[in-house]
């Protein structure tokens, strides 16, 4: 050991609310006078200006390379961590923590002696240096003032609203004379009756539970049995509205032995807690008003409350559960339902066990008001008394500071100068696990046993509301994001949810190799790439025996490939997104309530289309991109056939557009449609085929839309067939004006004057050859539409340059990604409609209705398209927060916000859910048209608030409504 000691406080960086110091002047000043030099980083957030420390003997200064023993509070980022040093901090490893082992992997690496305050403790085990009582000082009273913002959003004013946060108040003697003069304002008008008697139950009696306990007892109250609770809230004592109720729980209160003959043991519960379960949900929970949750827990023991209890309480209405205040800040720990840790900034969220889904106020400013349970979990609540927390800290402390600074790491961990107290809480010494800590190296491979791991393919922006979606249980969950272009993926991942575990690769599909390394170790792969990729990954997912969960349509070799997913023993799980998906789901449980009931259908009718919202559909076109232009003009020009009244209609892509009609679901929108690819296979899929005489499935746009797309594909600006000279790279940049000029002139008579003729005016005389035709043909007011549409995409701009892509199609598809997007603040709007006609036994015939729809949220950056590419990330566009800079780049963002990408990722994310989960167990190919299927997917999605609107009509539409060739 060096002759000089040398001690090192870091500046604490984890947040601006930090202002603690492991030791506070007073401590620095005794260590100096032992001989100790200490260091002390600058700081202006700490509670103690540095000229205290400077004062007290301390040097100032940014360098703590000369200290040999550094400590602080909070953990120590990765990068500032010193090989061959003493580190002392909260490290927050003990218990394998996954998202701290990468912090003691580099520990270990670079031969770090750490110790933990968390296990300095006593020959009993009893802590010695901790901020417990602290931690349950603020948390108490930033619950109380929580309560009151709670209630008030329930309709009820209280008192508790009139309690600041505990960072408010300048010390803790004032902080409690807040609270008592709460009290007595609860004392004088009480609370209201229908949320009396306001139970608290404390779970433990340590530090953390006394100090929460002592600022409740300042309010006026009485301490009641779990038993007495009970019968309060059940009635059998007469509960008083003027005081608040408490109930410390411990061990022998929330657990019974799984023996019935034998009593609660403590020794042998903390010993072999396996022998043990959990009753606390079922005796406890259905009567407390708000837990104040203190207790320390490990994964060997039982849960106080686990998710799925959570949410059969509240699916039952059997609680009464206002909010929980767990100081301890164990995610998914005693209680499984605390999905993240919140901070002073934003101190709570709302959490729905219904849908485990969290409303917290970055997000949701009507967070408040959801249905759910408040959760206060701040990790670092004595903060908000940093400086009475730090000086009780360092009085702890100080007694082992200068036996630890002069001790020498470099002997062995036996032989290690440090007291016993000390020597209990080396986590680390000598690059290995201390004999104490062992097990941590056992817990982490634990842990990963039991990981589940899923590999999403593709970064288009429904895999960002896919990878939120399956991100809210982070415990067990890891997920990594493929993409043949790595930054892509990355910028994508940088707009998830900041807490989610993430992995970004880059990965060529079509490389088999590549793939299945991808896939090692994987649990399912959620498949976003274009359906082209699909073989390649089924029969990689076989090799890998991995489910396999996409919103893709499955092949025609179902039944082969089913048989091959059976002895893989895994799920593929096909058609589970917007259209294929949702769309299964609503008409399967109609169809099937239907069918119980002892109706037959007679007719299906389904439109579905993703427009802008109305006031967004100002461009004089009343369209814009939720998808690729391209995908958009295969789909819009593909063959159809539907049934009606028993006769099959099959249309031609060519002569999609004649097939046009006004739809009417809501009076004030005008909507048309068309027929949408062959809608015959549905019948047999949805159990219909022999009782619908019309099965019939379009696609949605606002009314003028079809018009325009008849005239753009008539002209040829849809032709990608051909190969157009003038269009290709390095011929002479042309503008618009002229290359529709040249795609209409060969129309035209020989002798007419071109020159002379504008290209609206070329336009207009092309448009007008067909007028009156039978079943073609535009009207003096469709012509003057598509001109004007035409001169709002720059096709008549003399200044507006062709994207020299080769083929007509392809430059205009460039053209419209630019022309067609969503603007800042804009969003767009995701519109389904079923039409049922059904005839009871009775032979009375209804018409049945089922109407979704879902708006995005307002765009936060541009969307940027770009054609390029050969459809990796298609059908949705991507939006980035600067232009790209290199030919083909996609920049993912502000595309997650629309309705399309959300309605096409949440489906599939619940899927991949219920398949991991068990809830879907049927293996082989699957599709959600099975009630075991469509009953669990529907109501998640119900959760999630996409809802279907049912309503019945006694006097249905004869036949199929409004599905007739546009005529004049």
């Amino acid at each position: 050991m060096s002759s000089s000691p040398c001690l090192g406080i870091r500046r604490e960086n984890k947040n601006r609310w930090e202002r603690r110091a492991p030791l506070a002047p007073s401590h620095v000043a005794q260590l100096v006078s032992k001989g100790i030099k200490v260091i002390v980083q600058p700081s202006t957030l700490r509670t103690y200006p540095d000229k205290a420390y400077q004062d007290a003997g301390a040097t100032i200064d940014e360098d703590l390379g000369p200290a040999n023993t550094i400590i602080g509070v909070k953990e120590v980022p990765i990068p500032l961590l010193t090989p061959g040093k003493t580190y002392i901090f909260f490290s927050h490893t003990i218990k394998a923590q996954p998202y701290n082992m990468s912090m003691l992997d580099e520990i270990l690496k670079n031969n770090i002696r750490l110790i933990d305050y968390e296990r300095i403790t006593d020959s009993s085990g009893r802590r010695l240096v901790r901020f417990g009582r602290f931690a349950g000082y603020a948390g108490m009273i930033d619950m109380l003032h929580a309560l009151g913002d709670r209630l008030l959003a329930k309709g009820f004013s209280t008192p508790f609203l009139h309690l600041g946060y505990s960072y408010c108040y300048s010390c803790l003697d004032n902080a409690k004379d807040a609270v008592k003069r709460m009290g007595e304002e609860i004392a004088q008008v009480g609370l209201p009756k229908s949320i009396s008697p306001m139970t608290f139950a404390f779970t433990s009696e340590g530090a953390v539970a006394q100090g929460a306990l002592e600022i409740f007892q300042l309010l006026p109250h009485r301490m009641v049995s779990p038993s007495e609770m009970v019968d309060l809230v059940q009635g059998k004592v007469r509960a008083d509205p003027y005081l608040l109720y408490g109930c410390v729980v411990t061990a022998k209160d929330m657990v019974t032995h799984t023996d019935p003959s034998k009593p609660f043991d403590k020794q042998e519960y903390y010993s072999s807690p396996e022998r043990y379960r959990s009753t606390f949900c079922e005796r406890l929970a259905p009567y407390i008003s708000v837990i104040i949750n203190c207790m320390y827990w490990e994964t060997r023991f039982p849960r106080l409350i686990t998710i799925q209890q959570m949410a059969d309480l509240d699916e039952r209405g059997a609680h009464r559960l206002l909010g929980v205040a767990d100081i301890s800040a164990d995610i998914q720990g005693s209680l499984e339902f605390l999905m993240k840790a919140t901070s002073i900034d934003q101190p709570l969220f709302v959490y729905d066990p219904r849908t485990s889904d969290i409303y917290e106020s970055t997000t949701d400013k009507d967070y408040m008001y959801r249905h759910g349970i408040m959760f206060l979990a701040v990790d670092n609540l004595p903060t908000e008394f940093p400086r009475e927390a730090t000086q009780w800290f360092g009085d702890h402390l100080l007694p082992f500071m200068e036996q630890i600074v002069k001790s020498d790491p470099a002997l062995p961990y036996a032989s290690m100068d440090l007291p016993p107290e000390i020597a209990r809480s080396v986590i680390t010494a000598h690059g290995t696990l201390t004999p104490p800590f062992e097990y941590i190296a056992k817990l982490r491979e634990a842990y990963e046993r039991t990981i589940q791991r899923i590999l999403v393919l593709g970064a288009a922006p429904s895999a960002a509301a896919a990878i939120n979606q399956l991100s809210r249980n982070p415990r067990n969950r890891r997920l990594t994001l493929a993409d043949d272009d790595i930054e892509r993926a990355q910028r994508l991942a940088d707009r998830v949810d900041p807490t989610t575990i993430l992995e970004t690769v880059q990965l060529d599909v079509t490389d088999a190799a590549a793939l299945d390394a991808a896939m090692a170790g994987h649990t399912l792969v959620v498949f976003l790439l274009p359906s082209h990729h699909l073989g390649q990954v089924e029969q990689a997912c076989l090799r890998n025996k991995v489910h396999l969960v996409t919103q893709s349509y499955a092949g025609s070799s179902g039944l082969e490939l089913s048989q091959a997913a059976v002895d893989a023993g895994v799920t593929f799980l096909y058609e589970v997104g917007l259209d294929p998906g949702i769309d299964h789901l609503e008409a399967m449980s109609v169809i099937g309530e239907i069918h119980r009931k002892g109706g037959k259908i007679r007719s299906l009718v389904s439109w579905c289309g993703g427009i802008p919202s109305p006031e967004n559909s100002d461009n004089g076109i009343g369209y814009k991109l939720s998808w690729a232009p391209s995908e958009m003009f295969a789909s819009s020009v593909a063959d159809a056939q539907y049934k009606q009244d028993g006769k099959v209609v099959s249309v031609s892509g060519t002569s999609i557009f004649n097939h046009r009609q006004e739809v009417t679901i809501f009076p004030a929108l005008q909507l048309a449609g068309v027929p949408n690819r062959d809608s015959l296979p549905y019948a047999k899929l949805y159990g219909i085929e022999d009782t619908a005489h019309t099965i019939f499935r379009g696609s949605l746009r606002y009314k003028g839309w079809f018009q325009i797309m008849q005239a753009i594909v008539e002209i040829g600006l849809g032709e990608h067939h051909e190969v157009v000279p003038f269009l290709q790279p390095g011929a002479p940049r042309i503008s618009w004006d002229e290359a529709l000029r040249r795609l209409l002139i060969p129309s035209l008579n020989s002798n007419d004057s071109k020159d002379e003729i504008s290209t609206a005016e070329l336009l207009t005389n092309r448009l007008a050859t067909v007028r009156g035709h039978p079943n073609k043909g535009y009207d003096h007011r469709d012509i003057q539409l598509i001109i004007e549409s035409f001169h709002r995409l720059g096709l008549f701009d003399k200044t507006e340059r062709v994207a020299q892509k080769g083929t007509f199609m392809d430059a205009f598809c460039e053209l419209l990604s630019r022309k067609l997007i969503y603007s800042v603040g804009e969003r767009d709007m995701i519109l389904m409609h079923h039409i049922f006609d059904v005839e009871w036994p009775t032979g009375e015939m209804e018409m049945h209705t089922s109407t979704l729809i879902a708006y995005g949220d307002p765009l936060r950056e541009h969307i940027v398209q770009n054609t390029e590419r050969d459809g990796l990330l298609s059908p949705l566009p991507f939006s980035a927060p600067r232009t790209p800079t290199v030919p083909g780049e996609w920049a993912a963002g502000g595309g997650i916000d629309l309705a399309m990408s959300k309605l096409c990722g949440l489906p599939i994310a619940i899927a991949a859910e219920c398949v991991l989960s068990g809830v879907i167990n049927q293996r082989g190919v699957q599709r959600p048209t099975i009630p075991a299927i469509v009953k669990p997917l529907l109501k998640a999605l119900n959760n999630e608030g996409i809802k279907f609107t049912r309503k019945t009509f006694k006097s249905p539409r004869l036949g199929l409504p409004m599905v007739e060739v546009y005529k004049k």
